[in-house]
C-alpha cells in the first residue's frame, strides 16, 4: 500500500442503509429525539404516562463483506452481527414525557483474526441508549439527557446496530421540518461502538485507531441554526444556516440554499453551500483554516431524482489535512451535508481539492427504492502528497415490505473504489435486514 492512511469510513446522504440476512435485523430510519415516531399519546395523570406509553424497537442483522478492505491488498473481511434496540416512550402529561432505550450487538460470524473483522459491526455492544426528559407544546420542544440528534455533522448515522447519541440539552422552536430554529449544548457523546457516554469524539482512539490525540477529552459542543422555506408557488426556496463550536477543536459556520421548481413534469433544482471553519481552544488537531464551497444541479420527475454535485475544499498547507473540515462527531463515519461524497469514505477525511458526484435514484415500484452513484475525489491530504484521484461506483436497493410483513425491510449496498495511489481496489457489499416495531 502506498503512502496513505487506511480509513474505516462510510457515508451516504439522505439514504438510510438497511440490508438483508437470515434473521430479523439491520438498519433503517434514524431514531431521532427531534421527531418522535408514531402518534402522540396524552395522559391525564402520571400513571397514564406509563400505561399509555409505547414500547418500540427493532431487530437487526447486518453482514459486511470486503475484498482488499480499505485498500489493503489481500485483506478480506466477513463479519455478521445480530442485535437491535428496545425502548419505551411515555405518553405526554402537562407537556412532559420521557424516553428510555438500550442497544445490543452480538456476533453471528466473526473471524478470530481481528484484522479480518469489520470495525463497524464487529464489537460486542451492550449499551444504555436514550434516557431523556422532554417538555413540548405546539411550537417548542426542550429535551434534556441522552438523546438522538439530526444536525449537520452531528447525527445518529443509524445504519449500524447502534446509533450515535449525545448527552446534553437541545431546544427547538418550530416543529415543522421546513421551518424551525434549534439550539443545543452537548457535553458527552456515545459513538456507534461504545457502551457509555464519554467526553470523547470520533477523532479519539476509541473510534480512530490512528488518532494523533489518543483519548484526550474535550467538553462537547454547542450549536445554533435552523431551516427556512418560502413557497413562491412555481418555485420553492429552502435555506439553512448553522454555527457550531466544537470545544478544543474548531468553530464551524455553514449555510446552504436550494431553489427548486414545483408543479408537474420535470422539476429542476439548483443549490449552493459554503463552510468556514477555524480553530478553537486547545486546537487538539492543530491549526484549522478551512473553506469549502459547493454547488449542485439536478432535476426530479415523479420519484426519480438526478443530480450532479461539486465541492471545492480550498487547499491550505498549514491547516489540518491540507484545509479539510474538522468534524469531531462524523470523522470516519459520514460526509454530513457535503454535496459531493463517496460511500466507502468521507469527503472531509480525504483532504483538500475538488470532489464530484453524480447520483440517480428513485422508486420504480411500491416498496422499492434503488439508486446509483459515481464519485471522484481529486483530493490531497497535504501539499506534498499526490492527489487521491479516487473513483467509486455505488449501487443499492432497498425494499420495505407491506401488509402482514410491514416493518420488515431489506437492503443491499455494493461499492467498488480505486485510486492510482493505492496498491489494490477496494470492494464491499453491505447486506442487512431490519424488523421495526
Amino acid at each position: 500500500m502506498k503512502n496513505i492512511k487506511i480509513h474505516r469510513v462510510n457515508g451516504i446522504r439522505a439514504v438510510l442503509i438497511t440490508s438483508a440476512m437470515v434473521l430479523c435485523g439491520a438498519v433503517h430510519a434514524a431514531d431521532t429525539g427531534e421527531s418522535p415516531s408514531g402518534e402522540e399519546n396524552f395522559a391525564v395523570n402520571m400513571g397514564e404516562m406509563f400505561s399509555k406509553g409505547q414500547i418500540e424497537g427493532n431487530a437487526r442483522a447486518i453482514y459486511f463483506h470486503s475484498q482488499n478492505a480499505y485498500y489493503v491488498p489481500g485483506l478480506n473481511q466477513d463479519t455478521a452481527s445480530i442485535g437491535g434496540k428496545l425502548g419505551f416512550r411515555s405518553a405526554r402529561y402537562n407537556g412532559f414525557s420521557f424516553g428510555l432505550s438500550g442497544f445490543l450487538q452480538r456476533p453471528l460470524h466473526r473471524s478470530s483474526d481481528p484484522a479480518k473483522v469489520d470495525g463497524y459491526i464487529g464489537p460486542d455492544i451492550t449499551a444504555m441508549g436514550e434516557a431523556y426528559v422532554r417538555w413540548e407544546n405546539a411550537d417548542t420542544r426542550v429535551t434534556v439527557g441522552n438523546q438522538a440528534l439530526e444536525l449537520p455533522f452531528a447525527a445518529t448515522y443509524d445504519w449500524r446496530m447502534a446509533p450515535q447519541l449525545f448527552q446534553g440539552v437541545s431546544a427547538r422552536y418550530g416543529l415543522s421540518d421546513d421551518n424551525y430554529i434549534t439550539a443545543v449544548r452537548m457535553t458527552r457523546f456515545k459513538s456507534y461502538i461504545d457502551n457509555n457516554f464519554k467526553k470523547l469524539t470520533t477523532y479519539t482512539s476509541n473510534v480512530d485507531p490512528y488518532s494523533p490525540i489518543g483519548r484526550t477529552e474535550s467538553n462537547g459542543f454547542y450549536g445554533v441554526g435552523g431551516v427556512k422555506s418560502i413557497d413562491f408557488q412555481s418555485m420553492l426556496f429552502k435555506g439553512q444556516a448553522w454555527y457550531f463550536g466544537y470545544l478544543d477543536y474548531a468553530k464551524l459556520t455553514y449555510a446552504e440554499a436550494q431553489l427548486s421548481a414545483q408543479g408537474e413534469g420535470i422539476k429542476p433544482f439548483v443549490a449552493a453551500q459554503v463552510f468556514r471553519e477555524t480553530g478553537d481552544g486547545r486546537k487538539l488537531l492543530g491549526n484549522i483554516d478551512s473553506k469549502v464551497y459547493g454547488a449542485q444541479v439536478g432535476a426530479k420527475r415523479n420519484s426519480v431524482t438526478f443530480s450532479v454535485s461539486y465541492d471545492r475544499i480550498v487547499p491550505k498547507s498549514d491547516s489540518y489535512l491540507n484545509g479539510a473540515l474538522v468534524t469531531p462527531y462524523s470523522h470516519n463515519v459520514g460526509s454530513g451535508p457535503l454535496f459531493a461524497q463517496p460511500f466507502l469514505s468521507s469527503t472531509q477525511d480525504l483532504g483538500a481539492g475538488n470532489a464530484y458526484a453524480v447520483d440517480l435514484n428513485g422508486s420504480p415500484a411500491p416498496g422499492w427504492f434503488i439508486g446509483a452513484r459515481y464519485s471522484y475525489m481529486d483530493l490531497k491530504s497535504s501539499a506534498a502528497a499526490p492527489s487521491l484521484r479516487q473513483s467509486e461506483y455505488l449501487g443499492y436497493a432497498i425494499y420495505h415490505f407491506s401488509g402482514k410483513w410491514k416493518g420488515l425491510s431489506i437492503t443491499d449496498f455494493i461499492a467498488w473504489a480505486k485510486s492510482p495511489v493505492q496498491d489494490a481496489r477496494f470492494w464491499q457489499n453491505r447486506l442487512a435486514m431490519e424488523y421495526k416495531w
